[in-house]
C-alpha cells in the first residue's frame, strides 16, 4: 500500500448511505475504483484529482487496484451531458454532435482502439516484407484518376482538388527506386452516395510494388485481410474462409448470376452488390476474388489485354469481395507510356494533364501492381459492424461536415 495521486475522468458514481461513495477513475488506459468516504457532489464524468492509498481492491473483482481517497479536487466540471446518457442509443447523425462524449462508452472505444490497433498491425506486416511507407500529398493538380467525383479547390488562384488517388505518385517512387512501397492517408470522394458504406473522407491503404504479380499482390492482401480479423478478434470467419479463397473471373460471375434469383449482369456491366451476394451464396464462402473485370470500368492507368474468348478489352486485375462489399481493388499497372496515352484517349482524358506522370514513364519503369483497400470497409466487416461511420469518429459524408 502506498500514497498515490491520480488525475483523469470519474464515471459510475454510486453513494452508499450518507457516508460512503464509489466511482471509477479512468486514467490514460488504467481504471481505478476510488472509495469516498463522504456522499461525493461531483458532477458525473468531471475529471478530477484524488489524493488516496493505494491498495489491492478489497470491494470489487473487477479492479486489481482501488484508491481509498483522502481529498480531492474537481480540475474540470462536466457541464453537459454523460456517456450514460447516449448508452443504447442506435447510431445515427444525431449522435455526431456529441462525438466528444459517445467516444467515452466502452463499446465505443473498443471498436476503435480496434481500428487504430488494427492500422498498426497492417504497418508491422508489410514491414516484415520490407515496403516503406511513403507519403503522398492531399492536394494535387490536374495529375487525378479520372475526371469525376474530385473536391476542386482554390489553390491560391489555381484550380487544384483534394487526392483521389495516391497510386500516380507510388510510380515515380518506383522509378525512384523504392521497389515497394505502402501508404495509409485518408483519400477525398465527391460521390453522392448515402450508403452505410460510403464516405466523402475515408482511410484507405493503398500499395505499389515492382517486380510481384497479380498473384503475388492477391496473396499479400489475403495476408492483410488475415492480420486485420485476428485484431478483431477472428472477424467471425471460418478458418477456411481465411485459408483458400477462391478466384472466379467476371464471366463466370455472369454465369453464376444467370443461375440466381435476381437480375443479370449484362456484358460488360459492373457488378451490383446483390450479384457479388449471389456468388458468395453460390460458392458458400465469404470472401472470395473477382479477377478480368472489362477494362472499361478501369482507370486509365490499369494494365489491359484482349481476350479472344469474349473478345473485348478486360483488365489484368483483381478485387476481393466480403459477400456482397468489395475490400480490395487491384491490378497491374501501365508502365509503356505509348500505351499509358492511348488509356487515356479511350477514356477522353487529356495526356497533357499527365505530363510529370508520362515523364516519369519514358525514364523507364519496372512491371509493377498497386492495389486500395479500404480499412474502415475491412473493420467495420470483422467487427460485425453495419456502417463504417461508427469507425470514424468526425465522418464526413454527403449532408454533414461539422463538427
Amino acid at each position: 500500500m502506498s500514497s498515490t495521486s491520480v488525475t483523469g475522468r470519474l464515471y459510475g458514481i454510486r453513494t452508499v448511505g450518507s457516508h460512503l461513495s464509489f466511482a471509477t477513475l479512468r486514467c490514460l488506459d488504467q481504471e481505478y475504483l476510488c472509495v469516498f468516504s463522504e456522499r461525493l457532489k461531483v458532477r458525473a464524468e468531471s475529471i478530477v484529482r484524488v489524493t488516496g492509498e493505494l491498495r489491492p481492491s478489497i470491494a470489487s473483482r473487477t479492479f486489481e487496484h482501488e484508491i481509498a481517497v483522502e481529498s480531492y479536487d474537481v480540475v474540470a466540471e462536466n457541464r453537459t451531458i454523460t456517456s450514460t446518457q447516449l448508452a443504447g442509443r442506435p447510431y445515427s447523425k444525431a449522435i455526431l454532435p456529441k462525438q466528444h462524449v459517445y467516444m467515452r462508452l466502452p463499446e465505443v472505444r473498443e471498436r476503435l482502439m480496434a481500428k487504430w490497433m488494427a492500422v498498426q498491425r497492417i504497418r508491422d506486416l508489410l514491414a516484415t516484407q520490407r515496403f516503406v511507407e511513403v507519403q503522398s500529398p492531399r492536394i494535387v493538380g490536374r495529375m487525378t484518376d479520372g475526371p469525376t467525383m474530385k473536391f476542386k479547390l482554390d489553390y491560391f488562384g489555381q484550380e487544384a482538388y483534394l487526392s483521389l488517388s495516391n497510386l500516380l505518385f507510388h510510380t515515380a517512387f518506383v522509378a525512384g527506386d523504392f521497389t515497394s512501397v505502402f501508404e495509409i492517408a485518408p483519400l477525398f470522394r465527391a460521390d453522392v452516395n448515402h450508403s452505410s458504406q460510403h464516405l466523402s473522407e475515408f482511410l484507405i491503404l493503398e500499395i505499389t510494388a515492382a517486380y510481384r504479380s497479380r498473384e503475388d499482390m492477391m496473396r499479400l492482401s489475403e495476408d492483410v485481410v488475415r492480420a486485420v480479423c485476428d485484431c478483431c478478434g477472428g472477424g467471425g470467419l471460418p478458418d477456411r474462409d481465411l485459408a483458400d479463397v477462391p478466384v472466379v473471373t467476371y464471366e463466370e460471375v455472369r454465369k453464376i448470376v444467370s443461375l440466381a434469383d435476381c437480375a443479370p449482369v449484362q456484358p460488360g456491366a459492373r457488378l451490383k452488390r446483390y450479384h457479388a451476394d449471389a456468388v458468395a451464396a453460390s460458392l458458400n464462402r465469404t470472401l472470395f476474388w473477382v479477377i478480368d473485370m472489362p477494362a472499361k470500368h478501369k482507370a486509365f492507368f490499369s494494365s489491359t489485354r484482349h481476350d479472344p474468348v469474349v473478345d473485348a478489352e478486360v483488365a489484368n486485375d483483381f478485387r476481393l469481395y466480403w459477400r456482397e462489399i468489395d475490400i480490395v481493388d487491384g491490378g497491374e499497372r501501365v508502365t509503356d507510356p505509348r500505351r499509358l496515352r492511348e488509356r487515356l484517349a479511350d477514356q477522353n482524358l487529356e495526356s497533357e494533364h499527365f505530363g510529370y506522370y508520362l515523364d516519369v514513364l519514358d525514364g523507364g519503369v519496372p512491371a509493377m501492381t498497386g492495389l486500395g483497400l479500404g480499412i474502415e470497409r475491412l473493420i467495420a466487416k470483422a467487427l460485425g459492424l453495419g456502417n463504417i461511420r461508427q469507425l470514424v469518429p468526425f465522418p464526413r459524408f454527403v449532408d454533414h461536415f461539422e463538427p
